[in-house]
């Protein structure tokens, strides 16, 4: 009877044994992953990157505040840059898998100068203005589309003006160095 009792403890803690292995080879982990684990930024601006995988919630912490600064919203990072210089940003899972992105902060003013900081256009009517500073190709890209397209070809960025309102127009370099133009439309 003892021996039984002694086979059937076994038995038993065998089967949990067993059934422990399965459990834990059902379990599926993804890698945690960023769009991009290398971004330059203007002091000022902004980069936003998007976690995929891991385990939520996420944490994100930047090694130099004074160089850029790293806010999460779900997964979504938006990296602001603070001063010239280079730092890191920590990107860690619910399960303590990290990843690095290398950060570089550039001075804005040695980035891209406008012949005007700000135009006023009609709409249907169209308003040029020359980019110079920066390594070309240039793209240029329109904050509202509801209020103004843009176009770039060379050095010239064309704003036409679609529906009254004001609206932002960035312009970026080759290299990322970007700058702001204000519009309005009447």
């Amino acid at each position: 009877m003892k021996k039984i009792k002694e086979i059937s403890k076994i038995m038993v803690i065998c089967l949990a044994a067993l059934g422990f292995v399965f459990t834990s080879c059902n379990k599926t982990t993804t890698a945690l992953k960023v769009t991009k684990d290398k971004v330059s930024v203007a002091v000022g601006g902004k980069e936003s990157i998007v976690i995929r995988g891991g385990s939520t919630p996420y944490t994100v912490t930047s090694q130099d505040a004074k160089v850029a600064t790293a806010t999460l919203n779900r997964n979504k990072i938006t990296i602001i840059g603070v001063a010239e210089g280079s730092t890191t940003v920590s990107v860690t899972d619910k399960n303590k898998k990290s990843i690095t992105i290398t950060v570089t902060v550039g001075n804005a003013t040695s980035g891209l100068t406008f012949d005007k900081r700000s135009v006023s256009v009609a709409v249907g009517k169209e308003e040029s203005v020359t980019v110079s500073g920066g390594t070309a190709p240039y793209t240029a890209t329109v904050k509202d589309a509801a209020n103004a397209t843009v176009t770039v070809k060379d050095k010239t960025i064309t704003i036409k003006g679609v529906k009254a309102g004001n609206t932002i127009v960035t312009v970026t370099d080759k290299n990322k160095n970007s700058g702001s133009i204000s519009v309005i439309v009447k």
